[in-house]
């Protein structure tokens, strides 16, 4: 399914290793590792939201996603990022990196699932009156594009993001 930015409303991105790229790749698994270091992870979160995702758990911004969401923005397209989270400990460490380098503009929700983003984009589909298929929706897990292309939502998983832009510029 080709994506018409033009028919667009509403463009949904994920926050980990699609919007900040970890550069620890295994991050989840060491936080896994023993209940103190899962503890800190989030408490490290919670009371250092301004720097946790530059220094404690370094990210960087996708610069691809950076010029999807500048051209998305000019278009006045409406744009999230949807977290799927078991705490909201780290909700404002993920809030401030993705204000930080994407814009003040984009606004983060959670859910506690990757399974509930269907749910979350159903009813960020109502908030904005719009129709699934006026939706944007990049992820890095292939099952979560699947569950949202078979409700009819134009879902891509972040690598193919390059070849949709350079779609863009062709036309």
């Amino acid at each position: 399914m080709k994506t018409d930015i033009n028919n667009l409303k509403v463009a949904i991105f994920d926050f980990d290793n699609t919007l900040a790229i970890h550069k620890d790749k295994e991050f989840s698994k060491h936080r896994r590792e023993s209940e103190e270091k899962f503890l800190n992870y989030f408490l490290k979160a919670y009371l250092n939201p301004d720097s946790f995702y530059d220094v404690i758990e370094p990210c960087y911004r996708s610069d691809s996603l950076y010029k999807l969401i500048n051209m998305l923005r000019n278009k006045g397209i409406k744009i999230y990022c949807l977290s799927g989270m078991k705490f909201s400990f780290h909700l404002k460490a993920k809030e401030n990196f993705v204000h930080k380098y994407y814009g003040n503009d984009i606004e983060i929700i959670a859910s506690e699932s990757q399974e509930r983003k269907v749910a979350a984009v159903k009813i960020i589909q109502k908030v904005n009156n719009c129709n699934l298929n006026e939706i944007l929706f990049v992820d890095d897990i292939e099952e979560n594009i699947i569950m949202l292309k078979d409700i009819g939502v134009n879902a891509i998983l972040v690598d193919d993001v390059d070849s949709m832009l350079l779609n863009k510029q062709q036309n």
